[in-house]
């Protein structure tokens, strides 16, 4: 492995790029070391899902001086003129902090900008998936033109034009991944375009950090205890409707929603009194939705508008069993929390255990097909049994699941 990147007290992190609140999970840890941290949010407040407010009970806005906000229009304006945004970002820093910049931190198509950053700063891109394995892969342009088309400015450009622009932006993003000090990504075997870029970063000299983790600090204060059984079993999924629709062209990110519905729909058939909580997310809802009503099971399905991550945290004490994606992606936040809250987990735990990142030996009930859905939710309507699982799911989520291991793989602390 590369040489670890040292950080001084006296310089400044900044972190540019916000998907999913994901960054700030590390930036929360950086401060709580004594670093200094600028962070910048790029998403306006109707994007629930990437708002740190919406995650981390102690953010509140308007924000504090540390985090700054600046609303862009469209994400791929970044790779497409890295140079002007790599200024502009710059400009900004140098009027609101003296401190020179130590590390930057870049996220999402910030990582188009590492070229063009100051030379004396580090560059990590901390990736959250598809700006890796679906922006950076060089041989996935065409199914990018060919999934992409109805989306952005794609739409109003001839094919011709739309592939060029596509092509422009991926060479940028892996561009920048190639002048990055470390990328932080997802484990080898979780994605096959993936582990291809990667190789070829590691090849130009690039410190590769797997990383596996969430935040549990969103969920600090909450009730992990069982929840004491009533007549009806309730159930949630939080999972992105994503099983036709491929927008970024990795089939890979299939999360295999239409299974969960399936094998809703069989143990429905033997246990009749439950009910079904799903979010409105995704490409896919209304090919969900048809799903529901083509197998009987709309009358039980209560379906919830985006909310904010308080919300969701109510929904999740509310329910006995949770599923993360039975499909073929990976499991994620969504089942990370419920693993750590106590929440009997159904998913498909299979590319953590190939990767070696899980063992064996986990709570969660391992589902790929409508009959091991129903065969889960079969074995967790024994109470007891709901239980001890609920008991080792918490201790598995504190044991595996936090974001130090990365951190400390990927920086030298003071």
């Amino acid at each position: 492995m590369s040489k670890k990147i040292s950080l001084s007290k006296d310089k400044l992190i900044v972190f540019m790029g916000t998907m999913n609140a994901m960054p700030m999970m590390y930036a929360l840890e950086l401060i709580d070391r004594g670093y200094d941290v600028i962070y910048f949010v790029d998403v306006p407040k109707d994007d629930i899902l990437s708002r740190p407010e919406n995650h981390f009970p102690s953010i509140s806005y308007p924000y504090p001086s540390w985090i700054v906000e600046i609303i862009l229009p469209r994400k791929t304006l970044l790779p497409l003129f890295p140079r002007l945004f790599a200024a502009l970002y710059q400009r900004k820093i140098a009027r609101l902090v003296e401190k020179d910049i130590g590390c930057f931190v870049l996220n999402g198509f910030f990582s188009s900008l590492a070229p063009y950053l100051n030379k004396c700063s580090n560059k990590v891109s901390l990736s959250h998936g598809s700006d890796l394995d679906a922006w950076a892969y060089a041989k996935g342009v065409d199914v990018l033109g060919q999934t992409s088309r109805n989306e952005s400015i794609s739409k109003y450009l001839p094919n011709s034009m739309s592939r060029l622009l596509i092509e422009k932006i991926v060479k940028a993003q892996y561009f920048g991944y190639t002048r990055s000090d470390s990328v932080v990504y997802f484990p080898e075997k979780f994605s096959k375009e993936g582990d291809e870029v990667i190789r070829t970063l590691v090849e130009k000299g690039v410190q590769y950090v797997p990383r596996y983790d969430i935040s549990f600090e969103p969920l600090r204060g909450q009730s992990r205890k069982f929840r004491d059984p009533s007549k009806r079993l309730e159930i949630f999924s939080g999972v992105r409707f994503l099983f036709e629709t491929f927008s970024e062209g990795n089939v890979g990110y299939n999360k295999g929603n239409d299974i969960i519905i399936e094998g809703i729909a069989q143990y429905f058939l033997i246990n009749p009194d439950i009910r079904v909580h799903f979010v409105e997310k995704g490409e896919d809802v209304q090919s969900a939705k048809s799903l529901c009503k083509n197998l009987g099971i709309d009358g039980v399905v209560v379906w919830h508008k985006e909310m904010s991550f308080r919300k969701l945290l109510k929904l999740y004490q509310g329910v006995d069993i949770c599923f993360d994606q039975v499909g073929q992606h990976w499991i994620g936040a969504i089942g990370g929390y419920a693993l750590w809250l106590g929440k009997p987990l159904i998913a498909n735990p299979e590319p953590a255990v190939v990767a070696g990142v899980w063992p064996l030996d986990h709570p969660v009930c391992s589902a790929k097909t409508p009959d091991e859905v129903c065969a889960c939710l079969i074995r967790l309507g024994n109470i007891e049994f709901r239980k001890e699982v609920s008991n080792n799911s918490k201790r598995f989520a504190e044991d595996y699941m936090g974001p130090e291991k990365a951190l400390s793989r990927l920086f030298e602390f003071e």
